[in-house]
């Protein structure tokens, strides 16, 4: 035992040593970053992964979706960039939040609420909602509820 220890701990030592040495003559590592080499062309529009909702099929359609795959809802009532839903509607029909220093890009927008209540995210201007009854990914038990649709 007491000698694999020892022929694993040399390797690694010898390991380390390479590597070091590579390093320092300039072989680990490349003359300039990547992507000061490399730069997309003008034309390349931005992969939306960093979009905060995906589209999901569901038994109402596709459907916008959170991460965790729970469905999203428009009020009908909601101005163009503006939320309506606030007290008791706002306890059934969460906000779909949006850190502080989320950015509006293509149809995402970022709507402020209110007093001290933070941002929310809007698709196509409609800020979104999650309803408190779906309890699963999936389900679009809200659609059609009190005015609240799902989000396509």
């Amino acid at each position: 035992m007491l000698k694999s220890f020892t022929t694993a701990a040399a390797i690694l030592a010898a390991v380390t040593f390479m590597t070091g040495t590579a390093d320092a003559a300039g072989y680990g590592t490349p003359p300039a970053p990547m992507h000061s080499i490399m730069k997309p062309p003008v034309h390349v529009k931005p992969v939306l992964a960093l979009a905060p909702a995906h589209l999901a099929r569901t038994g109402k359609g596709l459907v916008w979706v959170d991460a965790r795959g729970f469905a999203l809802y428009t009020f009908g009532k909601d101005p163009k960039g503006q939320s309506t839903c606030y007290g008791a509607c706002a306890v059934a029909w969460p906000p779909f939040r949006a850190a502080m220093n989320a950015k509006s890009f293509g149809k995402w927008s970022v709507v402020h609420r209110m007093g001290m209540f933070g941002n929310q995210w809007a698709y196509n201007g409609k800020p979104l909602y999650f309803w408190f009854k779906d309890t699963r990914p999936g389900q679009v038990t809200g659609d059609g509820v009190n005015g609240f649709h799902a989000a396509h």
